[in-house]
Parts: structure tokens; sequence; C-alpha cells
């Protein structure tokens, strides 16, 4: 009898471990052919399971298979899937992406009470995960909540990023300025002039209060919001040279 409470004892115990060390369900995610649409045209993409250090569940993919990772954190509301296209720009230019869906969101399940909305632990699960998949340095990529999320994170990954960009990044959630402020990363942040869900000003503000050495505030003509600066603005290809050029930098 005791034999048998000492082994509901050591399971009970590995039951309460924490992040990526729980288990995964067997069967991945499903093929982003099935649920991504165009944005998956031409993608060679992995999906994959991992978790956050609180147990969170989350469904990511890898795209490429370079030694410097980037992880891309997505919109809300919305999922990995137009972070695809983008993804296969970041593996042509010889890095290994990897692009997830937030707690909630996507194949991701959801959470509840107070760690419902705790993505700045996403983004930290999937730098993590992108160095268990071989890449040495790690850049953190998120438009508007997604920009949010990876300045909110980027002082508790460890090792240190090796670079935060952040498209639209609104710093009024997750606590990204106050987090900004610890910042050792280097910092890039984009943002539209005429931008309807985040200031100019308060990037501008945050870009100044950060902790990084290095840091640069890029604001461009429009309202232009998130991932539509890479994809969509008449000047996409500006933006998309400087984030390039900005990943290039930093990975020396």
């Amino acid at each position: 009898m005791r034999a048998g409470w000492a082994l509901l004892l050591v399971v009970a115990v590995a039951g309460c471990g924490g992040g990526s060390k729980q288990s995964v369900p067997e069967k991945p995610p499903p093929a982003v052919a099935s649920r991504c649409g165009d944005d998956a045209r031409g993608v060679d993409a992995k999906p994959f399971w991992f978790r956050a250090r609180d147990g969170a569940l989350l469904d990511g993919v890898s795209v490429g298979d370079g030694d410097v990772g980037v992880v891309l954190a997505h919109e809300y509301p919305s999922d990995l899937c137009p972070w695809l296209p983008f993804a296969r720009t970041l593996a042509g230019s010889g890095y290994r992406a990897l692009a997830f869906d937030f707690r909630g969101s996507g194949s991701s399940p959801a959470r509840f009470g107070a760690e419902a909305t705790k993505y700045d632990l996403d983004v930290e699960a999937a730098a993590g995960e992108l160095r268990r998949r071989g890449a040495k340095k790690v850049f953190l990529v998120g438009g508007s909540l997604g920009g949010a999320a990876v300045m909110a994170a980027s002082p508790a990954v460890d090792p240190q990023p090796a670079g935060v960009v952040s498209l639209s990044g609104e710093p009024q959630l997750l606590d990204a300025r106050n987090a900004a402020a610890r910042m050792k990363a280097p910092l890039l942040v984009l943002i539209a002039r005429h931008d309807r869900f985040a200031s100019v000003a308060d990037n501008r503000k945050l870009v100044e209060e950060a902790g990084s050495a290095d840091k640069q505030l890029a604001v461009y003509p429009g309202d232009w919001h998130g991932w539509d600066l890479l994809y969509h603005a008449p000047y996409r290809a500006r933006v998309n040279a400087l984030v390039l050029a900005f990943l290039r930098k930093q990975s020396q």
C-alpha cells in the first residue's frame, strides 16, 4: 500500500512541473496549409506544440533552419498565419523563424483568470523553444499586441535577446513601457505617424526611457498599423529593409 501511495506521489509531483517540462500532445497542430490559406503558400512550416512556464499549451511553426532565430508574435485578434510570408522572407535570408499562437488564439487553448493574458510568458517560451531547436541567438519581433508582448517579455528572456523589434506595439499594454525601461537588448520601434491604436508620442517616450544602449524609433507617414507596415504600406520595402538590416547588424 505504501509503495502505491509513493508511486501516486511521484506522479502527482511530476504533474505539477512547470512550463515546457510538461508533456505536449503527440498529435501535432493542424498543418498551415489547412488553416492559413494564401498566407501559407510556398512556406515550408513545421508545426509543433510547446508550453509556457505556467503550463499554457501553445502551438507554433518553425520556418527555416539558420542558427539565428526570430520569434514572431502576432496581433490581436489574429493568429500566426499572417506572419508566414515574413517567416519565408526570414528563412530566405538565413534565419530560423518561429511563429506561434498566443494562448487563446489560433490553435492554442485558452487560459482563464489571471493566466488568460500572460502573453509575455508565451514570447519567453517561444524564445526558449527556438534555442532548443538550434538557434544560438534569438530576436523578438511583434506587431501591435505582439509588439507590446515582445517588449514586456524581453527583460525575462535568458539568455538576453539579440534584439527586439516592435511594429506599432502599444506601450500601455502588458506594462510594456515599464518593461522596456529594464530592457538591455537592442531595440527597434516602428510606427506610422497617424496610427489609430498606438501614438508616436507614447512610443517615443518608451524608446527614450528604454534601458537599451542601442535603440531606434522609425516614424512613417499614414496610419498603417502592425504587420501592415511590412506588407501593405507604400513604403513597405523600406520597412522590410530596415528590419532585416537591424537583424543583420545585431547578429554579428
